[in-house]
């Protein structure tokens, strides 16, 4: 599904941004992306398990952090046609909010329910996730993007 798109001027919306932002993210490869969180939640509970500590929570989101992370740069670097990837590719930072804010929700909601951190430690922790996967995506949107108009 596409969505009409705008240049990204300041005149859209945020939105609008996040509705382009959706539809782009649409085209993620969901697969690679359950597997790379699933590697990672893996390896993160296998080290917190080597020194005696069980975090399940901690590893938990982690892994939503990577699954986040690799969906959205996988749907950005996809070859796929259509005016919300092209937006996606052009404004990286911008559509690595809607990623950051998935994460955040997920990691929220594990923090609360399977952690035990109450509201406030549940906030403080999605935020942080969040910035994580908000600034790997962004990061990986630009050099993609300037790798792209190099050569």
């Amino acid at each position: 599904m596409t969505a009409p798109v705008r240049n990204s001027e300041p005149g859209m919306s945020r939105r609008e941004e996040m509705t382009v932002s959706g539809a782009a993210l649409s085209h993620a490869p969901w697969g690679v992306a359950g597997a790379a969180g699933a590697v990672v939640t893996g390896a993160d509970l296998g080290l917190h398990l080597l020194t005696l500590h069980l975090a399940v929570t901690g590893s938990l989101s982690a892994g939503a952090v990577a699954f986040f992370t690799v969906a959205a740069v996988g749907a950005a670097r996809s070859g796929a046609g259509g005016a919300a990837l092209r937006w996606a590719r052009q404004n990286p930072w911008r559509f690595a909010l809607a990623p950051a804010l998935a994460c955040a929700a997920v990691v929220f909601a594990l923090s609360v329910t399977l952690g035990g951190a109450g509201f406030f430690g549940g906030v403080f922790s999605a935020l942080w996730h969040a910035a994580i996967a908000y600034g790997l995506t962004g990061a990986a949107g630009s050099i993609g993007r300037s790798r792209r108009k190099a050569t």
